[in-house]
């Protein structure tokens, strides 16, 4: 993928350029949260931390943006959304639950939206229902870990600056696209492979579905799932 496209899918999520992380649409990663959602019963909320559980519907599609994290995405065994946050360096400037902008999940699509401080930064743990078939996740800053080899389908990964850790098999795949702007991309399987600066690839597997990974400013590596 060329420069002027991953700077089209930063513009999009929020803002190409160095340092630069503004807005996209109703979320604003540049300020304070004056809003959040409403918790339902069962879920659980103090300062530090936040932990919600959804039952989600088969075939619903989810779309995940965070602002600033330490992510990881992994895949579940039953038809619960699990989502857990925490900041263990120290409490935020607002309670845990206030960076909960948008929790919307209907039978067709599941949209969650955590606005989260740069500092102190926050380990948030997703897990997926394994019925989901298409996964869209867009990270403003920090590093993500995505677990492919249970998450099926359409996944979708873009970061504007961070590190992302993909755990792939080529069997949890058909096609694997890679692109990074400005760092440095790392096959740590066994066809090896290291590029630095500007770099994209297109892979096949013997696998379903697809993965398409785009990191602006940072690094990617591709580990085997063990």
């Amino acid at each position: 993928m060329q420069a002027t496209a991953l700077c089209g899918i930063a513009a999009a999520l929020f803002v190409c350029g160095t340092g630069a992380v503004a807005q996209t649409g109703s979320m604003d990663c540049t300020r304070d949260p004056s809003t959040h959602v409403k918790l339902a019963g069962g879920d659980q909320s103090s300062p530090t931390h936040l932990q919600l559980a959804r039952k989600i519907s088969t075939g619903a599609y989810f779309d995940l943006n965070v602002c600033d994290a330490e992510l990881t995405i992994k895949g579940g065994k039953d038809d619960m959304l699990r989502v857990s946050v925490d900041f263990d360096s120290g409490a935020p400037k607002l309670p845990a639950a206030d960076y909960l902008q948008a929790f919307d999940v209907t039978p067709q699509n599941v949209n969650l939206k955590l606005y989260l401080p740069k500092r102190p930064r926050a380990k948030v743990i997703i897990v997926l229902p394994a019925s989901i078939p298409k996964t869209q996740v867009n990270l403003v800053r920090g590093d993500l870990s995505f677990e492919t080899d249970r998450i099926y389908g359409e996944r979708r990964i873009n970061v504007v600056s961070g590190h992302v850790d993909l755990l792939a098999n080529e069997d949890s795949y058909k096609t694997l696209e890679t692109s990074v702007l400005l760092g440095s991309y790392h096959d740590h399987r066994q066809r090896k492979r290291d590029a630095y600066g500007m770099f994209s690839e297109t892979l096949s597997g013997t696998g379903a579905g697809s993965i398409d990974v785009n990191v602006v400013k940072g690094s990617l590596d591709l580990k085997a799932w063990d």
